[in-house]
């Protein structure tokens, strides 16, 4: 594989790991915030789904929002820099 393919794969998954980080977090909150008497264990499997989607979905949000700048990054170079 080429280094742009092995970036690109390194990138995936460093992002996927900040997404499902993020999730695990808001999902700890969300244990600590709502009352246990008030959680049923369907209810709290049921939001630890959830959150873990969302980690997916910010992950795949985090890799795009990267892909986009290094894409666009060279057309706001100026002249007098080099690329790296």
């Amino acid at each position: 594989m080429s280094k742009r393919t092995w970036g690109l794969v390194l990138l995936l998954i460093g992002s996927e790991i900040l997404g499902l980080l993020a999730a695990e977090w808001f999902y700890r909150l969300f244990l600590k915030t709502v009352p246990p008497l008030a959680l049923s264990s369907f209810n709290q499997s049921a939001a630890h789904l959830g959150f873990l989607v969302y980690g997916v979905v910010t992950g795949l949000a985090i890799f795009a929002w990267s892909l986009l700048t290094a894409f666009l990054w060279p057309l706001f170079r100026t002249s007098g820099e080099t690329a790296l």
